[in-house]
């Protein structure tokens, strides 16, 4: 793994970003009109595939499933990352596909008094 500088600040960006971070969309422009109802949307980022390459970033929705690709650049563009996961299998090999977010549960777990 490589990492870049962040522009000014001395932040460091992975490249690749490990699976399993998560990330939200920080803002849309004029080259993303579809992502303009979207800000806010969390995403995890899924393995890569050996045909697409490491700078083919899967986006993974709530549900487990894997809905739009990103580059590297456009990632740290227009996406906040919330946790850069400690995940080293690109490629997700032998490991369990990535499940949908368990919902919290709807009740409140009252306390004693």
């Amino acid at each position: 793994m490589t990492t870049k500088q962040a522009g000014s600040s001395d932040l460091q960006r992975p490249v690749p970003i490990p699976p399993l971070s998560v990330v939200r969309l920080a803002y849309s422009d004029k080259e993303t009109p579809s992502w303009q109802n979207q800000e806010g949307r969390v995403f995890r980022i899924g393995y890569y595939s050996r045909t697409d390459g490491l700078d083919c970033i899967w986006l993974v929705n709530d549900k487990g499933k894997y809905e739009q690709t990103i580059d590297h650049e456009s990632l740290y563009r227009y996406f906040d990352v919330i946790h850069f996961a400690d995940h080293t299998n690109w490629y997700g090999r032998r490991c369990p596909k990535i499940s949908p977010i368990r919902l919290a549960d709807q009740r409140v777990i009252g306390r004693k008094k």
